[in-house]
Protein backbone atom coordinates (compact mmCIF):
# COMPACT_ATOMS: atom_id res chain seq x y z
CA UNK A 1 0.00 0.00 0.00
CA UNK A 2 2.67 2.53 0.51
CA UNK A 3 3.38 1.98 -3.03
CA UNK A 4 0.12 3.17 -4.22
CA UNK A 5 0.67 6.03 -1.80
CA UNK A 6 3.69 7.02 -3.13
CA UNK A 7 2.43 6.33 -6.70
CA UNK A 8 -0.48 8.81 -5.70
CA UNK A 9 2.11 11.35 -4.40
CA UNK A 10 3.61 11.41 -8.08
CA UNK A 11 0.34 11.57 -9.92
CA UNK A 12 -0.56 14.84 -7.61
CA UNK A 13 2.34 16.20 -8.60
CA UNK A 14 1.43 15.84 -12.36
CA UNK A 15 -1.56 17.13 -11.94
CA UNK A 16 -0.86 20.52 -9.96
CA UNK A 17 1.83 20.78 -12.53
CA UNK A 18 -1.01 21.33 -14.70
CA UNK A 19 -3.31 23.43 -12.27
CA UNK A 20 -0.35 25.76 -11.92
CA UNK A 21 0.35 26.02 -16.39
CA UNK A 22 -3.37 26.69 -16.22
CA UNK A 23 -2.86 29.58 -13.52
CA UNK A 24 -0.31 31.09 -15.41
CA UNK A 25 -2.27 30.71 -18.05
CA UNK A 26 -4.97 32.99 -16.63
CA UNK A 27 -2.35 35.95 -15.62
CA UNK A 28 -1.35 36.10 -19.53
CA UNK A 29 -2.48 39.09 -20.51
CA UNK A 30 -5.56 38.30 -23.56
CA UNK A 31 -4.13 37.86 -27.59
CA UNK A 32 -4.59 41.21 -28.90
CA UNK A 33 -7.35 42.00 -30.74
CA UNK A 34 -8.50 45.29 -32.51
CA UNK A 35 -11.16 47.00 -31.20
CA UNK A 36 -14.88 45.52 -31.84
CA UNK A 37 -17.73 48.04 -32.83
CA UNK A 38 -20.03 46.48 -34.31
CA UNK A 39 -22.53 48.28 -36.78
CA UNK A 40 -23.60 45.29 -38.91
CA UNK A 41 -25.09 42.69 -36.38
CA UNK A 42 -25.75 39.78 -38.14
CA UNK A 43 -28.56 37.33 -38.64
CA UNK A 44 -29.07 34.46 -35.79
CA UNK A 45 -29.90 31.41 -35.11
CA UNK A 46 -30.93 30.51 -31.89
CA UNK A 47 -31.36 26.83 -31.53
CA UNK A 48 -32.62 25.09 -28.15
CA UNK A 49 -33.32 21.65 -27.62
CA UNK A 50 -36.21 20.30 -25.70
CA UNK A 51 -37.20 17.64 -24.06
CA UNK A 52 -39.96 17.33 -21.57
CA UNK A 53 -38.92 20.97 -20.99
CA UNK A 54 -42.21 22.31 -19.58
CA UNK A 55 -41.42 23.30 -16.00
CA UNK A 56 -38.19 25.37 -17.43
CA UNK A 57 -38.69 26.55 -20.98
CA UNK A 58 -41.67 29.75 -20.24
CA UNK A 59 -38.72 31.29 -18.22
CA UNK A 60 -35.98 30.89 -21.13
CA UNK A 61 -38.48 31.68 -23.80
CA UNK A 62 -39.37 35.16 -21.96
CA UNK A 63 -35.24 35.67 -21.45
CA UNK A 64 -34.66 35.35 -25.05
CA UNK A 65 -37.70 37.05 -26.81
CA UNK A 66 -36.66 40.44 -24.64
CA UNK A 67 -32.94 40.23 -25.84
CA UNK A 68 -32.07 43.92 -27.10
CA UNK A 69 -29.90 42.17 -29.69
CA UNK A 70 -29.83 44.71 -32.90
CA UNK A 71 -30.17 42.38 -35.47
CA UNK A 72 -32.79 39.61 -37.13
CA UNK A 73 -32.88 36.88 -34.86
CA UNK A 74 -34.78 33.55 -34.89
CA UNK A 75 -35.40 31.27 -31.76
CA UNK A 76 -35.88 27.61 -33.12
CA UNK A 77 -37.18 25.71 -29.94
CA UNK A 78 -36.91 21.70 -31.29
CA UNK A 79 -39.03 19.38 -29.39
CA UNK A 80 -37.47 16.32 -28.82
CA UNK A 81 -39.96 14.05 -28.64
CA UNK A 82 -41.37 15.50 -25.16
CA UNK A 83 -44.18 13.99 -23.55
CA UNK A 84 -45.51 17.05 -21.69
CA UNK A 85 -46.29 20.61 -22.51
CA UNK A 86 -43.21 21.55 -24.47
CA UNK A 87 -44.85 21.63 -28.06
CA UNK A 88 -48.22 23.12 -26.70
CA UNK A 89 -45.99 26.02 -25.15
CA UNK A 90 -43.69 26.68 -27.82
CA UNK A 91 -47.25 27.40 -29.91
CA UNK A 92 -48.06 29.53 -27.54
CA UNK A 93 -45.20 31.60 -27.56
CA UNK A 94 -45.11 31.89 -31.73
CA UNK A 95 -48.79 32.91 -31.51
CA UNK A 96 -47.47 36.20 -29.44
CA UNK A 97 -43.91 36.22 -30.89
CA UNK A 98 -43.12 35.78 -34.82
CA UNK A 99 -39.51 35.01 -33.95
CA UNK A 100 -40.08 31.90 -32.16
CA UNK A 101 -40.40 28.58 -34.27
CA UNK A 102 -41.33 24.99 -33.61
CA UNK A 103 -38.60 21.99 -35.10
CA UNK A 104 -40.38 18.83 -33.72
CA UNK A 105 -38.10 15.50 -34.22
CA UNK A 106 -40.18 12.18 -34.24
CA UNK A 107 -37.71 9.90 -34.13
CA UNK A 108 -34.53 8.97 -33.21
CA UNK A 109 -31.41 9.65 -35.50
CA UNK A 110 -29.07 6.26 -36.10
CA UNK A 111 -26.29 8.55 -36.68
CA UNK A 112 -26.61 11.76 -33.78
CA UNK A 113 -26.82 11.35 -30.23
CA UNK A 114 -30.26 12.06 -29.21
CA UNK A 115 -29.19 16.05 -27.86
CA UNK A 116 -26.54 16.61 -31.04
CA UNK A 117 -29.78 15.49 -33.17
CA UNK A 118 -32.24 17.44 -31.79
CA UNK A 119 -29.75 20.84 -32.51
CA UNK A 120 -28.83 19.33 -35.93
CA UNK A 121 -32.82 19.95 -36.79
CA UNK A 122 -33.23 23.40 -35.68
CA UNK A 123 -29.39 24.32 -37.19
CA UNK A 124 -31.31 22.96 -40.33
CA UNK A 125 -34.13 24.56 -40.07
CA UNK A 126 -32.40 28.05 -40.23
CA UNK A 127 -30.16 30.23 -42.88
CA UNK A 128 -28.78 32.54 -40.62
CA UNK A 129 -24.93 33.56 -40.87
CA UNK A 130 -24.16 32.62 -36.73
CA UNK A 131 -26.09 30.03 -34.77
CA UNK A 132 -26.51 30.27 -31.04
CA UNK A 133 -27.03 27.66 -28.66
CA UNK A 134 -28.47 27.59 -25.48
CA UNK A 135 -30.53 25.10 -23.27
CA UNK A 136 -34.50 24.72 -22.02
CA UNK A 137 -33.54 25.08 -18.80
CA UNK A 138 -31.34 28.06 -18.70
CA UNK A 139 -31.98 32.15 -18.08
CA UNK A 140 -30.22 34.59 -20.25
CA UNK A 141 -29.20 38.40 -19.80
CA UNK A 142 -31.42 40.99 -22.02
CA UNK A 143 -28.14 41.98 -24.09
CA UNK A 144 -26.90 38.08 -24.18
CA UNK A 145 -26.68 37.91 -27.88
CA UNK A 146 -25.34 41.34 -28.71
CA UNK A 147 -22.17 40.46 -26.05
CA UNK A 148 -21.53 37.31 -27.58
CA UNK A 149 -21.46 38.78 -31.07
CA UNK A 150 -19.73 41.35 -29.55
CA UNK A 151 -17.28 39.21 -28.57
CA UNK A 152 -16.35 37.87 -32.04
CA UNK A 153 -13.15 38.82 -33.94
CA UNK A 154 -12.96 39.11 -37.65
CA UNK A 155 -11.44 35.63 -37.58
CA UNK A 156 -13.23 33.99 -34.55
CA UNK A 157 -15.41 31.45 -35.59
CA UNK A 158 -16.74 30.42 -32.57
CA UNK A 159 -17.54 32.03 -29.17
CA UNK A 160 -18.11 30.53 -26.15
CA UNK A 161 -19.75 32.03 -22.81
CA UNK A 162 -19.53 32.03 -19.16
CA UNK A 163 -21.90 29.28 -17.53
CA UNK A 164 -22.79 29.69 -14.07
CA UNK A 165 -25.97 28.36 -11.65
CA UNK A 166 -26.17 31.10 -8.87
CA UNK A 167 -25.51 34.67 -9.64
CA UNK A 168 -23.02 37.01 -7.87
CA UNK A 169 -23.95 37.08 -4.30
CA UNK A 170 -27.39 34.71 -4.14
CA UNK A 171 -25.45 31.14 -3.71
CA UNK A 172 -27.25 30.30 -0.19
CA UNK A 173 -25.95 27.21 1.58
CA UNK A 174 -23.13 24.94 1.12
CA UNK A 175 -24.92 22.89 -1.96
CA UNK A 176 -25.48 26.33 -3.66
CA UNK A 177 -22.02 27.22 -3.29
CA UNK A 178 -20.09 23.69 -4.18
CA UNK A 179 -22.37 23.49 -7.17
CA UNK A 180 -21.35 26.84 -7.94
CA UNK A 181 -17.67 26.63 -7.68
CA UNK A 182 -18.05 23.52 -9.29
CA UNK A 183 -19.03 25.41 -12.76
CA UNK A 184 -16.63 28.04 -11.95
CA UNK A 185 -13.78 25.65 -12.39
CA UNK A 186 -15.01 24.74 -15.43
CA UNK A 187 -15.41 27.75 -16.97
CA UNK A 188 -11.61 28.96 -15.59
CA UNK A 189 -10.54 25.82 -17.32
CA UNK A 190 -12.04 26.94 -20.16
CA UNK A 191 -10.66 30.50 -20.32
CA UNK A 192 -7.30 29.48 -19.45
CA UNK A 193 -7.00 26.87 -22.64
CA UNK A 194 -8.47 29.47 -24.72
CA UNK A 195 -5.51 31.71 -23.61
CA UNK A 196 -3.06 28.86 -24.48
CA UNK A 197 -4.61 28.90 -27.65
CA UNK A 198 -6.03 25.00 -26.73
CA UNK A 199 -9.62 25.11 -28.25
CA UNK A 200 -10.62 21.74 -26.96
CA UNK A 201 -13.92 22.22 -24.72
CA UNK A 202 -16.97 24.32 -24.74
CA UNK A 203 -20.67 24.69 -23.32
CA UNK A 204 -23.26 23.99 -25.39
CA UNK A 205 -26.24 25.77 -23.81
CA UNK A 206 -23.79 29.12 -24.16
CA UNK A 207 -22.00 29.00 -27.56
CA UNK A 208 -22.04 31.00 -31.08
CA UNK A 209 -20.27 29.97 -34.01
CA UNK A 210 -20.48 30.66 -37.90
CA UNK A 211 -22.86 29.11 -40.05
CA UNK A 212 -19.92 29.01 -42.95
CA UNK A 213 -17.50 27.38 -40.75
CA UNK A 214 -20.10 24.29 -39.42
CA UNK A 215 -20.51 23.43 -43.16
CA UNK A 216 -16.76 24.05 -43.76
CA UNK A 217 -15.93 21.07 -41.10
CA UNK A 218 -19.32 18.99 -42.61
CA UNK A 219 -21.61 19.75 -39.57
CA UNK A 220 -21.50 17.63 -36.76
CA UNK A 221 -19.92 14.78 -38.47
CA UNK A 222 -18.81 11.31 -37.07
CA UNK A 223 -18.30 12.79 -33.66
CA UNK A 224 -22.02 13.79 -33.23
CA UNK A 225 -22.71 10.18 -32.70
CA UNK A 226 -21.32 10.81 -29.13
CA UNK A 227 -22.92 12.58 -26.35
CA UNK A 228 -20.78 16.08 -26.66
CA UNK A 229 -20.34 16.15 -30.08
CA UNK A 230 -22.00 19.51 -30.18
CA UNK A 231 -19.94 20.90 -27.71
CA UNK A 232 -16.41 19.83 -26.97
CA UNK A 233 -16.06 17.35 -29.80
CA UNK A 234 -17.70 20.64 -32.39
CA UNK A 235 -14.92 22.89 -30.93
CA UNK A 236 -12.03 20.18 -31.70
CA UNK A 237 -13.62 20.49 -34.97
CA UNK A 238 -13.29 23.79 -35.39
CA UNK A 239 -9.87 23.65 -34.84
CA UNK A 240 -8.88 21.86 -37.84
CA UNK A 241 -9.73 24.67 -39.89
CA UNK A 242 -6.89 26.58 -41.26
CA UNK A 243 -6.19 29.71 -39.10
CA UNK A 244 -9.35 29.24 -37.03
CA UNK A 245 -9.46 31.04 -34.10
CA UNK A 246 -12.17 30.96 -30.84
CA UNK A 247 -12.90 33.02 -28.21
CA UNK A 248 -13.75 32.89 -24.54
CA UNK A 249 -16.05 35.53 -23.20
CA UNK A 250 -16.90 36.01 -19.74
CA UNK A 251 -18.57 39.56 -20.06
CA UNK A 252 -21.51 40.41 -17.80
CA UNK A 253 -24.08 40.13 -20.38
CA UNK A 254 -22.24 37.06 -22.22
CA UNK A 255 -23.27 34.68 -18.99
CA UNK A 256 -25.62 32.24 -19.13
CA UNK A 257 -27.63 30.96 -15.36
CA UNK A 258 -28.52 27.76 -15.44
CA UNK A 259 -30.56 25.72 -13.55
CA UNK A 260 -29.58 23.78 -10.80
CA UNK A 261 -29.36 20.31 -10.28
CA UNK A 262 -31.28 20.92 -6.90
CA UNK A 263 -29.48 18.18 -4.82
CA UNK A 264 -26.56 15.88 -4.13
CA UNK A 265 -28.07 12.84 -5.93
CA UNK A 266 -29.08 15.55 -8.63
CA UNK A 267 -25.46 16.92 -9.42
CA UNK A 268 -23.84 13.62 -8.83
CA UNK A 269 -26.26 12.29 -12.02
CA UNK A 270 -25.37 15.08 -13.76
CA UNK A 271 -21.24 14.45 -13.31
CA UNK A 272 -21.58 11.18 -14.17
CA UNK A 273 -23.30 12.06 -17.42
CA UNK A 274 -20.81 13.96 -18.08
CA UNK A 275 -17.99 11.55 -17.63
CA UNK A 276 -19.77 9.41 -20.00
CA UNK A 277 -18.94 11.28 -22.76
CA UNK A 278 -15.51 10.02 -22.62
CA UNK A 279 -16.19 6.25 -23.28
CA UNK A 280 -16.08 7.59 -26.87
CA UNK A 281 -12.51 8.20 -26.88
CA UNK A 282 -12.06 7.58 -30.25
CA UNK A 283 -13.37 11.40 -31.02
CA UNK A 284 -11.50 13.03 -29.01
CA UNK A 285 -7.81 14.89 -29.45
CA UNK A 286 -5.22 12.93 -27.70
CA UNK A 287 -4.04 15.95 -25.66
CA UNK A 288 -7.23 16.65 -23.87
CA UNK A 289 -7.97 13.06 -23.27
CA UNK A 290 -4.24 13.09 -21.45
CA UNK A 291 -6.03 16.16 -19.80
CA UNK A 292 -9.22 14.37 -18.67
CA UNK A 293 -7.57 10.80 -17.90
CA UNK A 294 -4.96 13.01 -15.48
CA UNK A 295 -7.57 14.67 -13.50
CA UNK A 296 -9.76 11.02 -13.29
CA UNK A 297 -6.37 9.09 -12.40
CA UNK A 298 -5.60 11.50 -9.96
CA UNK A 299 -8.92 11.36 -8.59
CA UNK A 300 -9.63 8.27 -7.95
CA UNK A 301 -5.99 7.32 -6.81
CA UNK A 302 -6.15 10.33 -3.96
CA UNK A 303 -9.86 9.30 -3.41
CA UNK A 304 -9.03 5.28 -2.71
CA UNK A 305 -5.73 6.20 -0.52
CA UNK A 306 -6.96 8.28 1.56
CA UNK A 307 -10.19 6.06 2.17
CA UNK A 308 -7.33 3.40 2.87
CA UNK A 309 -4.96 5.36 4.78
CA UNK A 310 -6.17 4.45 8.23
CA UNK A 311 -6.00 0.35 7.58
CA UNK A 312 -2.16 1.46 6.02
CA UNK A 313 -0.85 3.73 8.38
CA UNK A 314 2.46 3.84 6.59
CA UNK A 315 0.96 5.68 3.51
CA UNK A 316 0.22 8.85 5.94
CA UNK A 317 3.33 10.77 4.87
CA UNK A 318 2.74 10.27 1.38
CA UNK A 319 -1.00 11.16 1.36
CA UNK A 320 -0.41 14.17 3.51
CA UNK A 321 2.20 15.28 1.29
CA UNK A 322 -0.52 14.64 -1.65
CA UNK A 323 -2.65 16.46 -0.68
CA UNK A 324 -0.85 19.60 0.58
CA UNK A 325 0.14 19.91 -3.10
CA UNK A 326 -2.92 19.58 -4.64
CA UNK A 327 -4.56 21.87 -2.37
CA UNK A 328 -1.83 24.41 -2.87
CA UNK A 329 -2.06 24.34 -6.70
CA UNK A 330 -5.84 24.55 -6.59
CA UNK A 331 -6.93 26.63 -4.24
CA UNK A 332 -4.49 29.19 -5.85
CA UNK A 333 -5.27 28.45 -9.42
CA UNK A 334 -9.86 28.78 -7.97
CA UNK A 335 -8.34 31.85 -6.75
CA UNK A 336 -6.92 33.84 -9.06
CA UNK A 337 -9.53 32.25 -11.38
CA UNK A 338 -12.47 33.30 -9.53
CA UNK A 339 -10.79 37.08 -8.98
CA UNK A 340 -10.63 37.20 -13.12
CA UNK A 341 -14.25 36.30 -13.29
CA UNK A 342 -15.70 38.42 -10.61
CA UNK A 343 -16.79 35.59 -8.61
CA UNK A 344 -14.58 37.03 -5.08
CA UNK A 345 -18.42 35.68 -3.52
CA UNK A 346 -17.39 32.26 -3.68
CA UNK A 347 -14.27 32.52 -1.86
CA UNK A 348 -13.92 31.46 1.36
CA UNK A 349 -14.29 28.16 3.23
CA UNK A 350 -16.82 26.99 0.60
CA UNK A 351 -13.60 27.16 -1.18
CA UNK A 352 -11.76 24.99 0.85
CA UNK A 353 -14.60 22.53 1.18
CA UNK A 354 -15.29 21.92 -2.52
CA UNK A 355 -11.24 21.47 -3.12
CA UNK A 356 -11.83 18.75 -0.37
CA UNK A 357 -14.82 17.50 -1.77
CA UNK A 358 -13.80 17.21 -5.70
CA UNK A 359 -11.53 14.46 -5.86
CA UNK A 360 -14.11 11.98 -4.10
CA UNK A 361 -17.25 13.64 -6.53
CA UNK A 362 -14.52 12.61 -9.67
CA UNK A 363 -13.94 9.57 -8.38
CA UNK A 364 -17.91 8.65 -7.83
CA UNK A 365 -18.64 10.58 -11.24
CA UNK A 366 -16.47 7.63 -12.82
CA UNK A 367 -16.79 4.87 -11.24
CA UNK A 368 -20.77 5.51 -11.48
CA UNK A 369 -20.39 5.92 -15.18
CA UNK A 370 -18.49 2.48 -15.72
CA UNK A 371 -21.67 0.72 -14.39
CA UNK A 372 -24.46 2.71 -15.46
CA UNK A 373 -23.38 5.58 -18.30
CA UNK A 374 -25.52 8.28 -19.11
CA UNK A 375 -26.27 10.55 -21.78
CA UNK A 376 -28.70 13.40 -22.72
CA UNK A 377 -31.75 11.62 -22.49
CA UNK A 378 -30.76 8.06 -24.28
CA UNK A 379 -28.25 6.07 -26.43
CA UNK A 380 -24.50 6.03 -24.42
CA UNK A 381 -24.58 2.87 -23.89
CA UNK A 382 -26.16 1.42 -26.89
CA UNK A 383 -23.73 3.92 -29.29
CA UNK A 384 -20.84 2.69 -27.48
CA UNK A 385 -21.84 -1.27 -27.89
CA UNK A 386 -22.41 -0.40 -31.16
CA UNK A 387 -19.25 1.32 -31.94
CA UNK A 388 -17.05 -1.61 -29.92
CA UNK A 389 -19.30 -4.08 -32.20
CA UNK A 390 -18.09 -2.19 -35.35
CA UNK A 391 -14.55 -1.98 -33.80
CA UNK A 392 -13.93 -5.16 -33.32
CA UNK A 393 -15.91 -6.00 -37.35
CA UNK A 394 -13.05 -3.71 -38.30
CA UNK A 395 -10.01 -5.89 -37.10
CA UNK A 396 -11.56 -8.96 -38.25
CA UNK A 397 -11.94 -8.19 -41.67
CA UNK A 398 -8.40 -6.15 -42.27
CA UNK A 399 -7.14 -9.64 -40.33
CA UNK A 400 -9.02 -11.48 -43.19
CA UNK A 401 -7.90 -9.80 -46.16
CA UNK A 402 -4.25 -9.74 -44.25
CA UNK A 403 -4.44 -13.75 -44.30
CA UNK A 404 -6.23 -13.94 -47.80
CA UNK A 405 -3.25 -12.34 -49.44
CA UNK A 406 -0.83 -14.08 -47.75
CA UNK A 407 0.58 -11.47 -45.49
CA UNK A 408 -0.11 -12.82 -41.69
CA UNK A 409 2.39 -14.47 -39.91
Amino acid sequence: MPLLALATFLIALSYAGLVVALTLALLRPPPPRAARVRDDWPAIDVVVPAHDEAGTLPAALASLRAQDYPGHFLIWVVDDRSHDATAALVRQAAERDARVRLVQVKEPSRRLAPKVNAVAHGIAAGTAAWIVTTDADCVHPRGWLRALLRAAGERDVMVSGYVETARFGTARGLFARIEALDWSALMITNRALMRLGACVASSANNQAYRRAAFEAIGGFGVAGRAPSGDEDLLVQRFATLPSARMAFTDAPDARVLTASTGSWLGFLRQRRRWVSRYHHPQHYRPAFLAGIGLLGVHSVSLSLTTLSASVWPASLPWLVASWVVVLAAVIAGMRVGLGRLGRRDLMGWPLWVWALLHPFVITTAVLWSLVRPGSWRAGAERYRRRWWRAWWRVQWRRAWRRRSSGDAP
